[in-house]
C-alpha cells in the first residue's frame, strides 16, 4: 500500500474546494514536463533514490513506492507515492522540497492542500 500525493505547478484555483475539482483535469494535462519537475525530482532523488537506481539488497530500503519516480512526472502534475510505513518520515521533506520550488501538494489522505 502507498501514500499517494500529487504535485502541481501553479496556477491553481485559490479556494481548496475548486482546487480539489480541477486536480484530475490538471493530472490528464499533455505537454512537456516543467524544468521545476526536474529540479524536484533532482532534490528528491537525493536525499531519497529511486527504486529503480537501488540494488537488489537495498531495494526494501526505498521510500517509494515505484519507479522510475520520473516516470509519476507529468506536463502539470507529478503523483507521487510513498511506502506507507515511511510516509511520516518523508512527506515532510516532499512538501517542503515542493513548496520551495513554488509547488503546490495535494495530500489525499488528509485531505489537504499544502501551498508555498
Amino acid at each position: 500500500m502507498s501514500y499517494n500525493v500529487a504535485i502541481c505547478t501553479q496556477p491553481v484555483p485559490p479556494k481548496d474546494a475548486d482546487a480539489w475539482a480541477a486536480l484530475d483535469d490538471l493530472i490528464q494535462a499533455k505537454g512537456q514536463t516543467p524544468s521545476v519537475f526536474k529540479e524536484l525530482h533532482d532534490r528528491l532523488t537525493a536525499k531519497y533514490p529511486c527504486i529503480s537506481t537501488l540494488s537488489d539488497d537495498e531495494i526494501d530500503n526505498g521510500v517509494w513506492s515505484d519507479g522510475p519516480l520520473w516516470n509519476n512526472f507529468g506536463n502539470r502534475v507529478a503523483v507521487l507515492g510513498v511506502v506507507y510505513s515511511r510516509a511520516t518520515e518523508v512527506l515532510p521533506f516532499v512538501v517542503k522540497s515542493a513548496n520551495d520550488l513554488g509547488l503546490i501538494v495535494f495530500d489525499w489522505v488528509g485531505p489537504s492542500i499544502f501551498r508555498p
